[in-house]
């Protein structure tokens, strides 16, 4: 829900930065209203970008969806805008940080039913977005923006840029680099929802220890 009149100095105790990055910091934080923990997202960006990414946050979040980080409340203040959001274990860059600190360099078959079990998972939430009732293009796929809950379960967060399409063909530059589709950008005639299956290639590159290098010289 979006929120006006939420203080986050008076509604929350700030027990640790998380990290930064995707525009800004994020918090563990604690509710005192329920005594509940959260994660909790300070974006900073101008005025045009806070009304854009507050109103697709908006729309874009589908409640209880077990695919998708949970979205709680939304709201500007100060000149930031805030997300708060449900508190997650960690994310898939530190989860294949410790993969790789317990395996040997060659993958043997314990390795691999572990990473085709986070892949598989993974697949399963691009494709909650692509068979929703209005298609989603989630469009900043990356490690960072994959997430293991409370649960257990792999997530996806990160949809502040990701938009509703239903047949529409999309042509904003956006997304990281490091995972951004060749049309994206430079293709003048636009693209589509399979620029997430480049950025779901260039992840699985990485969880199963492939030279991401390979894709990018289509070998």
């Amino acid at each position: 829900n979006k929120v006006d009149n939420l203080n986050f100095e008076n509604a929350f105790h700030i027990i640790n930065k998380l990290g930064d990055g995707g525009w800004g910091e994020l918090y563990k934080v604690q509710d005192k209203s329920n005594n509940k923990y959260y994660a909790l997202k300070k974006l900073t960006l101008n005025d045009k970008e806070k009304q854009y990414v507050l109103n697709e946050t908006q729309n874009l979040i589908k409640p209880g969806s077990k695919f998708v980080i949970q979205y709680y409340h939304s709201w500007v203040e100060s000149n930031f805008l805030y997300h708060q959001m449900e508190l997650c274990l960690d994310n898939l860059t530190n989860v294949l940080k410790i993969k790789d600190s317990l395996f040997s360099e060659i993958m043997n078959i314990l390795e691999f039913h572990i990473s085709y079990y986070i892949f598989y998972k993974l697949v399963k939430c691009v494709q909650y977005l692509h068979e929703s009732d209005i298609p989603i293009t989630h469009r900043d796929l990356k490690l960072e923006n994959v997430f293991i809950s409370m649960d257990g379960r792999i997530i996806l967060s990160g949809l502040f840029l990701a938009k509703e399409v239903v047949n529409d063909l999309m042509y904003s530059d956006v997304g990281d680099l490091r995972y951004q589709a060749p049309e994206v950008g430079t293709d003048t005639n636009g693209y589509n929802h399979l620029i997430d299956i480049y950025s779901l290639s260039m992840i699985g590159a990485q969880i199963f220890g492939f030279d991401i290098y390979d894709i990018f010289d289509g070998k």
